[in-house]
């Protein structure tokens, strides 16, 4: 199909639902959510809506969003637009970012870790491309591996990798990546001292956890879409406005007909990349 305007049919899942009904699978990073919430409170604007999974029996689980529904949370906000689709759609994937650590030394990590209770390591010769057995792996600048291993229960090593992660966490000395070749995280990080790659959460893993009421580390989680509606700009008034839920989703559905009408909604096939998140 080539670029151009979708039919309805074919159009993401786009629903106004209680902010009750959603539930975080991951932690939100408070400093991107402060700036949301005066971004929000300044131009009244969620440009992109959240996404969330359903699954019979459960709340929607927030896939991609947990800062601005932390952020909407906090204004006060009752309702929040998002984009739907079940948990266990075939062209969702779930994967893991890396993490890349700045200005912490090998050895700082390592006694760190060694202060986790329950958590062990062994040195590592797998390949870094591959994805981690065990809780995570670092891979230090010199290129040297190493595996971490932890509880049984997810609930519980969730936790131990929480203390793990919450060294680098902070002191925000880490940025999410995609990539694991050394040579470029030299090079676009000054300071670069470690890789972390995590095991990656099945969909059953998410639903357990937020079962459990337990949440993974804030930017673990890397979810692939089969589709992903942005720049959507809903003004949160409407949110905030006295209307019944039903009334709201009404409007939104409305809203949805009247753009596709007048050819406002594009579908760009090609990967794209924003310059202005």
């Amino acid at each position: 199909m080539e670029n151009g305007a979708l039919k309805i049919g074919e159009l993401p899942e786009l629903h106004i639902v209680g902010l009750d009904e959603v539930v975080l699978h991951e932690d939100p990073d408070m400093d991107r959510v402060a700036r949301l919430v005066d971004r929000f409170s300044a131009d009244g604007i969620l440009k992109n809506p959240p996404v969330v999974g359903r699954s019979k029996g459960h709340r929607r689980i927030v896939l991609d969003g947990a800062n601005r529904v932390t952020a909407l949370r906090k204004l006060g906000y009752p309702h929040v637009l998002v984009q739907e689709l079940d948990l266990f759609h075939p062209g969702l994937g779930l994967e893991t970012w890396h993490h890349a650590i700045e200005r912490l030394p090998s050895e700082e990590i390592i006694k760190h870790i060694d202060s986790v209770p329950g958590v062990g390591w062994t040195e590592d010769d797998s390949q870094v491309d591959s994805q981690p057995t065990g809780m995570a792996r670092f891979q230090f600048s010199d290129g040297r591996l190493i595996s971490l291993s932890g509880a049984d229960r997810l609930h519980e090593w969730v936790v131990q990798l929480h203390q793990v992660t919450q060294l680098y966490h902070r002191f925000a000395f880490f940025d999410r990546v995609s990539y694991t070749n050394l040579d470029d995280l030299r090079r676009n990080y000054r300071n670069f001292s470690a890789l972390v790659s995590f095991r990656p959460f099945s969909r059953e893993d998410l639903q357990s956890l937020t079962h459990w009421d337990k949440r993974v580390p804030s930017g673990v989680t890397r979810v692939l879409l089969p589709k992903r509606a942005l720049r959507f700009n809903i003004q949160l008034e409407m949110l905030r406005a006295g209307l019944s839920l039903e009334e709201k989703e009404e409007w939104l559905q409305q809203n949805i007909l009247e753009k596709v009408e007048d050819k406002a909604i594009r579908f760009y096939r090609e990967p794209t990349f924003f310059f202005d998140e």
